[in-house]
């Protein structure tokens, strides 16, 4: 069983297809499936039953699926460890991350460097995009994940991390299936979105202009809270990412439906800025970020496609 293996077994459970896991992974159809097969045989289990829409875990890879992405990470971390010597770095580090993805890579950051970098004092500082960009730039944060990196800061240098697809939310409605909703569509809603400097809002404008529509803003606000709490309640609806609104989606009091013709999506990026070398306790951080990225995808807490 190898790493790679384990990487596409989770791109196939991302999916629930092989067809799209093989998309994602850029590599062709048949080859993935013979990957699977192969695992399937090393593990002596069967992972998934076959269907004409897709796949599903059987019980056997719900529980590979469970230990795969933890796995990994620790695969990960221990190749990171002893290429840097990590009980030999220390030093402050700074990251600024946008808001609405800031929480989860918290969580995943925070217990990594108290039990693998003990001697990093690491701070994580949520900014909504519009101001996120801005702290690098002004030497207030060492390292920045935020969209738009290699347009919004050409100084910069940045490693590009993940693709994040728009959603279409609403409030929850008994018997309501998430199906597709195209654009057009999805804009004649009354929304809640962010003001206009911020990334979604252009993103949005800028489909809206491409398509020949107009959004119908009934509600702005600079707090992502606010929206959630307005879709909730069922005074507006909204476009946005996703991965903020997985613990609502899941309680069930928020829906989100794939938005399409077309789809609107963002690429985060890690950017730093190359005007000083990076201290050995900065380039750990960039390190550890971008694999807790990995890991956080693998196991479906960060909604996204990998960008290598």
């Amino acid at each position: 069983m190898r790493q790679r293996q384990l990487s596409q077994f989770l791109a196939v459970c991302r999916n629930r297809s092989v067809s799209r896991a093989a998309a994602e992974l850029n590599i062709a159809q048949s080859a993935l499936s013979r990957q699977i097969t192969r695992l399937e045989h090393d593990m002596g289990a069967e992972l998934f039953i076959r269907h004409s829409q897709g796949v599903t875990l059987t019980r056997a890879g719900q529980a590979l699926r469970e230990e795969a992405a933890d796995l990994l990470r620790r695969m990960n971390d221990l190749k990171l460890r002893v290429k840097q010597q990590s009980s030999d770095v220390s030093g402050d580090v700074t990251l600024v991350v946008i808001t609405s993805i800031a929480s989860a890579l918290a969580v995943e950051l925070y217990p990594r460097f108290e039990r693998d970098y003990p001697n990093i004092r690491l701070r994580v500082i949520d900014h909504p995009s519009d101001t996120a960009a801005a702290r690098l730039l002004q030497h207030e944060a060492d390292l920045a994940v935020i969209p738009n990196t290699a347009a919004d800061m050409p100084h910069a240098q940045s490693r590009p991390l993940f693709e994040e697809t728009f959603v279409f939310l609403s409030r929850a409605a008994p018997g309501a299936k998430a199906t597709e909703i195209t654009f057009s569509e999805a804009a004649s809603y009354p929304l809640a979105l962010p003001f206009y400097g911020y990334d979604l809002r252009r993103r949005l404008e800028e489909a809206a202009r491409n398509s020949g529509t107009a959004l119908k803003v009934k509600y702005e606000t600079g707090s992502i809270n606010v929206i959630g709490e307005l879709v909730e309640e069922g005074l507006a609806c909204s476009i946005v990412p996703p991965t903020f609104w997985l613990p609502r989606i899941a309680s069930g009091k928020v829906m989100a439906r794939p938005l399409v013709a077309p789809k609107v999506s963002r690429v985060h990026s890690l950017g730093w800025l190359p005007s000083a070398p990076l201290s050995p306790a900065v380039e750990t951080v960039r390190e550890v970020t971008a694999l807790s990225v990995r890991s956080l995808i693998e196991c479906g807490k960060l909604l996204g496609i990998l960008v290598d």
